[in-house]
């Protein structure tokens, strides 16, 4: 999480500034210096000590959830009352919404790879920041309409994807890495679409547009420096997560009327339920998997979908169950009785030998403080 003290030093806006929690509501899980290494199962096995098979997590919408179609669509072809308008569209299956394995993986993988210290999914180095966007301390004399940015953090290189080419690589993945896969080496995660239940959405929902945080705002207080037009970070602040809050339904920009946009959702109150398919996963994997997917509460709030930073996609873990076999049980057609398997005893094993509790601690207490 960012030193406050270190940003009054140098002279930035505190960051818990409640106008700076409104207008940048998130705040940055540590990275560390080096990633953890562990050894990841081949295809070609099903180990006796690892489980195969089936975990069934239901949630309930705390928030409207909005996972976008990637269009605009029609309100009264969405269903929504009202007059007919363009409204963000939410991903259906024959005019029912439904909620993707692949959200689910990205937000659940992306709590992994913090709490793991995992190598990252992304990590790029390489941005452009529009001069309007770019902080007066960073400007150069000749003001050119848009800079470079470029992040020089050592840990980034250490912490990037690596591609498995051998077998031997599967012995150098990060946690996360084995589990969700990586470039050459196919994850051992594979959720299906979840089925939502609940009430319609009714009219179309007004929600404040999303605007995606400037570049520069990842260095540390100190680590960035301008020359021309680049600008150079030395040290980043992590990754980002949002805070939790309230449905933020407008926002002015630069002192001119207020804005918002029209999306469709599945409204509050709604049940999701999600099969994962999992292929010869430890006990200490399932754990941590548990954890990341909001078993507990410890990771604090868990979202979904997009518009995440306005109050979008809040939801609770309302149940989870296991269906897993061990060894070659799970390629038998009629495998044998599934074993019970103690999902409490899983998270415990997860946090001894997989966890690391500072990320864990600084994700909780991102994720669940409130913004003005």
């Amino acid at each position: 999480m960012r030193d406050l003290d270190a940003y009054r030093e140098e002279g930035r806006n505190s960051p818990r500034d409640p106008e700076q929690m409104r207008d940048h509501p998130y705040d940055f899980v540590s990275l560390p210096d080096l990633p953890k290494k562990v050894t990841a199962p081949g295809h070609d096995v099903y180990p006796q000590h690892l489980y195969s098979g089936t975990l069934v997590l239901c949630y309930r919408t705390e928030t409207p959830l909005h996972v976008g179609s990637g269009a605009f669509e029609s309100s009264l072809e969405c269903g929504l009352s009202g007059p007919d308008q363009p409204v963000r569209g939410i991903v259906r299956r024959e005019g029912l919404p439904v909620f993707p394995g692949s959200s689910w993986k990205g937000a659940v993988r992306a709590r992994y790879e913090a709490v793991t210290r995992s190598r990252l999914a992304l990590a790029k180095d390489f941005y452009k920041l529009k001069s309007d966007k770019t902080p007066q301390a960073l400007k150069s004399q000749d003001r050119p309409n848009e800079y470079e940015v470029r992040i020089g953090d050592p840990r980034l290189k250490s912490l990037r994807a690596v591609m498995v080419k051998e077998k031997a690589h599967l012995r150098t993945l990060s946690p996360a890495e084995s589990l969700f896969g990586a470039m050459g080496y196919r994850g051992r995660v594979h959720p299906a679409d979840g089925i939502i239940t609940g009430p319609p959405a009714g009219r179309p929902l007004q929600v404040a547009p999303m605007e995606s945080p400037s570049p520069h705002r990842l260095a540390q207080p100190g680590a960035a420096s301008s020359q021309g037009r680049i600008i150079a970070i030395q040290a980043v602040e992590g990754r980002k997560f949002y805070y939790d809050g309230d449905l933020v339904t407008d926002r002015k920009r630069d002192n001119g009327p207020l804005v918002f946009e029209f999306v469709d959702s599945v409204p509050k109150g709604s049940e999701v339920r999600l099969e994962v398919h999992l292929e010869a996963v430890s006990l200490a994997e399932l754990g941590a998997l548990l954890l990341c997917s909001g078993q507990g509460g410890e990771v604090g709030i868990v979202r979904f979908g997009g518009f995440k930073s306005v109050g979008l996609g809040k939801v609770e873990l309302m149940s989870a169950e296991a269906r897993l076999h061990t060894g070659r049980n799970t390629r038998s057609w009629k495998p044998s009785a599934a074993p019970l398997v103690n999902l409490a005893e899983a998270v415990r094993v997860a946090h001894q030998s997989l966890i690391d509790r500072v990320p864990l601690a600084e994700l909780r207490a991102i994720t669940t403080l409130r913004r003005p």
